[in-house]
C-alpha cells in the first residue's frame, strides 16, 4: 500500500502527519521524539572550533607537481593524499565574491582537491563553451575568466584541482556532425576512435590546459595546482559496445569504424583466404530447445526447481498463458528483488542462442533490468551472457548467441532489478547452435568484413581479433591522447583516462593512474536530469553490507596510484552520514591516494537553505558535519594503512581469454577466488602482471558466520551481529566514529565511550576529532575537540513518499527549506579531568551559543550528555 509522511520543521504545525488513501494509520514512535530544527552549515570559513582549514598546505602546489613514485601520488614534501569533492556543470563559474566564499568553506571542511566537472557540458545551463550558433568549438570569455579567479581563490588556500577534459560536449551539425540523437549520449564510445573527435578533444585540451590564468601568472600547464587531469570521463569502446551503442551507430560513423576493423583484420591476415582458414567457421543450425513451455499457452508452477521467482523483500506475482508470462511487481526489493530464474545446462564452448520478447505494460518507463546466463553453485558467474537490458511499453526482442564459458548443470537464465509495475515476456527459447551474420563470400580485400554485433554468432577466433582490435583501438586513443598532452601540450599534471569497468584495466594502466566510481543506492527513473517527479531511490544504510567499499577496494591495481573521484549516498537517502566516513577510513586503510565525495554543487546558487539534488553535498548538514573528521581520518591519517595485503593476480592472456568469454570487463579479487571481505581487514587489489598474487592456500578463511571483522591495524570494526543493525567504528588516537544501528549499546573507543539514545532511524553518526592532534585528554594534555552527531537531516516541508519496500521518492516535493535536522541524544565520557573540561553547543556557524554540563564519569574522566534541546549537531569540547 502507498503512503505519504510529511515532515516538517517546529514551526506551530504538527510535527508528523500520517496520510493513508483509504484510513488513518495509529500513531508512530517517531511523532514522541522531538522535532527537527532548522540548522543549515553557514557558507563562511570561520576560524573556528568547526574548521580544519589548517590541515591544508596552501598555496596549492608549494611543493611542486604531483607525481608518480612506488605506485603513489608524491611531490616534493612527500606522499599526498586528495581528501576531495566535485564541482558540476555551471557550480564551476562562481562570481569572484562567490569564489572566495566557497574556497574558504571548502578549506573549512579540510577538501584539499575539486574535481572540475561537466565543464564542457550544455544542458540548460552555460558551461566552459560559447553559445554560439555556428559551432562549439568556441569558449566563453566571461566562463573562462570565472574559472580562472575560482582556481585561484583555490590555490590560495591549498585547494588543488582535477581538470576533466571531455564529460558532457555532443557534438552536433554545427560542426559537421550529423544524426546526433542516433549516436551515444555525448558521443560516447564513438569519439574513442572517430578521428575528428580526437582531433577535437586534442583542441580543446590546448585552448584549456595551455590557457594562462590572469590570477596566478601561469598556464595550466604550469601550476603545479592542477593535480590531476582526466581524460574522458566514464566513457570507453567496450562499455558502449557491450550496451549496443556502437552496433545502433548511423553512418558515416559506422563505416568509419568497419573500416578501422578491416584494417586491423588486412594487418594481421593480408587475405581472405587467410582469415577464412584462422576463423574455422562452420555452421551450426539451431537445435534441442531447453525451454519448450516458452510459448507461454498454458500456466507454469514456480516449484523453485525448473523455474524460481524469488522475491526477497520484495511483493510480486508471476503467472503464464495466452502467450505471455506476467509479472506484477507491486513492492520491489532490495538485492535485486524479484528475480526470476529458469534453470538450464550447458557445455563448456558449446554455442547457445537465446531470445525473448518483453516489454512493460505499466509501471517505470524504460526500466533497466539484469539479464543473465550464470551460475549461482558456488557464488555467482557469468556463463558468457551478463547484460543491462531497457524494457519499455513495447514489444522488444532480445536475441545472445554466445560459447558458453563452462560446465554447468546449474545454470540459469536469470532476469531481475524489476520495479514496480506490470512485465510480460513471450517467445522465450534457449537452443544449441546459432544463426550467423558471418557470410564467407565477403571479402577483406573489399573492405567488406563486418563489425561483430553484441548477442549475433561470430567464429569464436573472429570475437577474439574482433576484441582484441577493440582493446588496441582503445589503447591507440587512451595512450595517443596522453602523450599528446605530456609530449606536444607538455602537461606535467598525472593523467588517468576513464574510470574501472568501463575499460580494460590492462589497458588504463597504462597510464599514470587508475579511477573508479561507485554510488550506494543511486536513484533510478525514465530521466532524472529532466523528470523531478517519476524516480525513486532505495533507503537503507550501507552498514549492513559495506559493499560499495568491498567492491572498490577490491578492483584496486597493484602498483598504480588509486583515486575514487565520485561516491555518494544521495539525497533522500536518509543515511548519508555514513558514506564519506566509510569511503574515508577504508581508503587510508586500503592507502588509497584520493576520495572525491560527488558532489558540492551542480548550480549558480553557492547558498541555497535547501537540499536541491540528488547529488548536492552544498547544503547537506548530516553529511558536511563530519568532513572535519573525514578529514583528519584521510588527510592527516589518522588511519594508519593495513599492515599486510592480499593480492589478486591476472595477466593479460588470462584476462583476455576471461573478457571474450564472459563479456566482463572489470575485475577484482572477488572474481580470482578471494573473500571480498578480506578488503575490510587487509589492504587488497589485483595484479595485472599475474606474477605477484597472493597464494590463496596462504589466506586464512573467514567462516561464513562471521560478524565481527577488525582491520589488521585493530582501528577500524565492522559489526553486523544484529541482523539489520549493523554498526562501524573508527578509533584512532585522535579521531573517534561510530555510524550505525546503536541498539542500546555502549560503544568503548580507547578511551572514550558513546551511549546514543533514541532516534528517528535508530540509527546516527557521531565523529570525534581532536582537531590538533593532541588527543582527548589523556595524561593532562590540552585538547579541543569537535563533536557532530547526526541522524535525520530533510527540507523543510519535504514530502516521502514510500513505494514498498526501502523504495522512496519525494517526486518534486522538496521543500521549501530551511534544512532541518534532528538532535541526537547520547553520553559520552572522555579521559580529561573535567574539572578541566568545558563542552559548549555551536550555532551553523561553529561559534558557541550554549555551555553543555560537564559531569565526573564514574570511574574517572569526564562525563557529558547531549540532548535535542541544544538544536545543534556541533559540539566544542575544550581541554585546558
Amino acid at each position: 500500500m502507498t503512503w505519504k509522511i510529511i515532515h516538517r520543521c517546529a514551526s506551530g504545525a504538527s510535527l508528523l502527519s500520517l496520510m493513508l488513501t483509504a484510513s488513518a494509520l495509529t500513531l508512530t514512535a517517531a511523532e514522541e521524539l522531538p522535532p527537527l530544527f532548522p540548522f543549515l552549515i553557514s557558507y563562511d570559513g570561520p576560524e573556528n572550533a568547526s574548521s580544519v582549514a589548517h590541515l591544508l598546505d596552501a598555496p596549492a602546489g608549494k611543493h611542486g607537481f604531483i607525481r608518480v613514485e612506488n605506485g603513489r601520488f608524491v611531490n616534493d614534501a612527500g606522499p599526498v593524499r586528495l581528501h576531495a569533492t566535485n564541482l558540476t556543470g555551471p557550480a564551476n563559474f562562481p562570481t569572484h565574491e562567490q569564489a572566495d566564499r566557497l574556497a574558504a568553506r571548502l578549506a573549512r571542511f579540510g577538501i584539499n582537491c575539486v574535481r572540475l566537472h561537466h565543464m564542457d557540458t550544455y544542458w540548460k545551463w552555460l558551461g566552459i563553451i560559447a553559445d554560439d550558433p555556428a559551432t562549439q568549438r568556441k569558449f566563453d570569455p566571461a566562463q573562462v575568466e570565472r574559472l580562472d579567479y575560482m582556481i585561484a581563490a583555490f590555490k590560495k588556500r591549498g585547494i588543488y584541482v582535477d581538470m576533466n577534459l571531455h564529460v558532457g560536449r555532443w557534438w552536433d551539425e554545427r560542426d559537421g556532425f550529423t544524426d546526433k540523437e542516433k549516436r551515444p549520449g555525448f558521443d560516447k564510445g564513438l569519439d574513442n576512435f572517430e578521428p575528428r573527435m580526437i582531433e577535437l578533444q586534442k583542441e580543446y585540451a590546448r585552448k584549456l590546459l595551455t590557457h594562462v590564468n590572469p590570477y596566478t601568472q601561469l598556464a595550466y600547464t604550469d601550476d603545479p595546482c592542477v593535480a590531476v587531469v582526466e581524460l574522458n570521463n566514464e566513457n570507453a569502446l567496450f562499455q558502449v559496445y557491450h550496451s549496443g551503442g556502437i552496433d545502433k551507430l548511423p553512418e558515416p560513423y559506422a563505416g568509419e569504424f568497419r573500416k578501422q576493423w578491416n584494417d586491423w583484420l588486412r594487418k594481421k591476415y593480408a587475405s581472405t583466404e587467410a582469415l577464412v582458414a584462422a576463423w574455422k567457421w562452420t555452421p551450426e543450425p539451431l537445435r534441442d530447445e531447453q525451454i519448450p513451455e516458452g510459448k507461454f499457452k498454458q500456466s507454469l508452477a514456480m516449484d523453485g526447481k525448473r523455474w524460481i521467482f524469488a522475491l526477497g523483500s520484495a511483493q510480486a506475482t508471476c503467472s503464464a498463458g495466452d502467450g505471455v508470462l506476467k509479472i506484477v511487481v507491486t513492492r520491489d526489493g532490495n538485492e535485486f528483488f524479484p528475480k526470476l530464474f529458469r534453470n538450464l545446462s550447458v557445455r563448456k564452448d558449446q554455442l547457445y542462442t537465446l531470445l525473448f520478447k518483453i516489454r512493460c505494460a505499466k509501471g517505470t518507463p524504460d526500466a533497466s533490468l539484469g539479464m543473465a546466463v550464470a551460475d549461482t553453485k558456488s557464488g555467482w558467474r557469468s556463463l558468457g551472457v551478463h547484460q543491462t537490458i531497457k524494457v519499455g511499453s513495447f514489444w522488444k526482442t532480445f536475441c545472445y548467441a554466445f560459447n558458453a564459458a563452462d560446465d554447468s548443470d546449474k545454470a540459469q537464465f536469470q532476469l531481475t532489478r524489476f520495479k514496480t509495475g506490470t512485465y510480460e515476456i513471450a517467445e522465450l527459447s534457449f537452443q544449441s547452435g546459432a544463426k550467423s551474420d558471418f557470410d564467407s563470400a565477403k571479402r577483406l580485400e573489399d573492405g567488406a568484413i563486418p563489425t561483430i554485433k553484441v548477442g549475433s554468432y561470430a567464429p569464436p577466433q573472429a570475437v577474439r581479433d574482433f576484441y582484441q582490435f577493440m582493446v588496441d583501438t582503445e589503447r591507440k586513443y587512451w595512450v595517443g591522447l596522453s602523450d599528446y598532452l605530456k609530449r606536444e601540450l607538455k602537461v606535467r599534471s598525472v593523467i588517468s583516462g576513464t574510470q574501472l569497468g568501463y575499460s580494460p584495466a590492462h589497458v588504463q594502466t597504462e597510464l599514470d593512474y587508475i579511477d573508479h566510481h561507485s554510488y550506494w543506492r543511486h536513484p533510478s527513473g525514465a530521466d532524472l536530469l529532466h523528470d523531478r517527479y517519476n524516480w525513486q531511490i532505495s533507503n537503507d544504510s550501507m552498514v549492513n553490507s559495506l559493499d560499495c567499499i568491498k567492491g572498490l577496494a577490491g578492483s584496486r591495481v597493484l602498483g598504480k596510484p588509486y583515486t575514487v573521484s565520485e561516491y555518494n549516498h544521495p539525497f533522500p537517502n536518509q543515511y548519508g552520514a555514513e558514506g564519506q566516513s566509510m569511503l574515508c577510513a577504508y581508503g587510508r586503510l586500503q592507502g588509497w591516494d584520493g576520495v572525491f565525495e560527488y558532489t558540492y554543487n551542480h548550480h549558480p546558487n553557492f547558498e541555497p537553505n535547501i537540499n536541491p539534488r540528488y547529488f548536492d553535498m552544498i547544503a547537506r548538514t548530516d553529511v558536511l558535519a563530519h568532513f572535519p573528521a573525514c578529514a583528519a581520518i584521510f588527510l592527516r591519517g589518522d588511519v594508519r594503512e593495513a599492515k599486510s595485503a592480499i593480492v589478486g593476480a591476472m595477466d593479460y592472456p588470462a584476462y583476455f581469454d576471461r573478457l571474450t568469454r564472459t563479456k566482463a570487463v572489470n575485475i577484482g579479487i572477488a572474481s580470482l577466488g578471494f573473500d571480498s571481505r578480506l578488503t575490510l581487514l587487509h589492504k587488497t587489489g589485483v595484479d595485472l602482471s599475474g606474477k605477484l598474487g597472493t597464494d590463496p592456500a596462504t589466506v586464512e578463511k573467514i567462516p561464513a558466520d562471521q560478524k565481527v571483522f577488525v582491520s589488521d591495524t585493530g582501528e577500524l570494526t565492522w559489526n553486523v551481529e544484529q541482523p539489520k543493525a549493523g554498526y562501524l567504528t573508527i578509533n584512532t588516537a585522535d579521531t573517534k566514529l561510530f555510524t550505525g544501528f546503536p541498539k542500546g549499546r555502549t560503544i568503548k573507543l580507547g578511551g572514550v565511550t558513546l551511549a546514543v539514545g533514541r532516534t528517528r532511524l535508530d540509527w546516527a553518526t557521531i565523529s570525534l576529532v581532536s582537531r590538533h592532534a593532541t588527543g582527548f585528554g589523556e595524561s593532562g594534555r590540552p585538547a579541543n575537540i569537535l563533536v557532530a552527531a547526526t541522524g535525520v537531516s530533510e527540507n523543510k516541508g519535504m514530502t516521502i513518499e514510500k513505494l514498498g519496500g526501502d523504495a522512496i521518492t519525494i517526486r518534486d516535493k522538496w521543500g521549501e527549506g530551511p534544512v532541518c535536522v534532528e538532535g541526537i541524544p547520547a553520553t559520552i565520557t572522555l579521559p580529561a579531568d573535567p574539572a578541566k573540561t568545558q563542552c559548549f553547543a555551536l550555532d551553523p556557524s561553529g561559534n558557541r551559543k550554549k555551555e553543555v554540563p560537564v559531569e565526573k564519569a564514574e570511574g574517572g574522566g569526564s562525563k557529558i550528555v547531549f540532548k535535542p534541546e541544544y538544536e545543534t549537531v556541533w559540539y566544542e569540547i575544550a581541554v585546558r
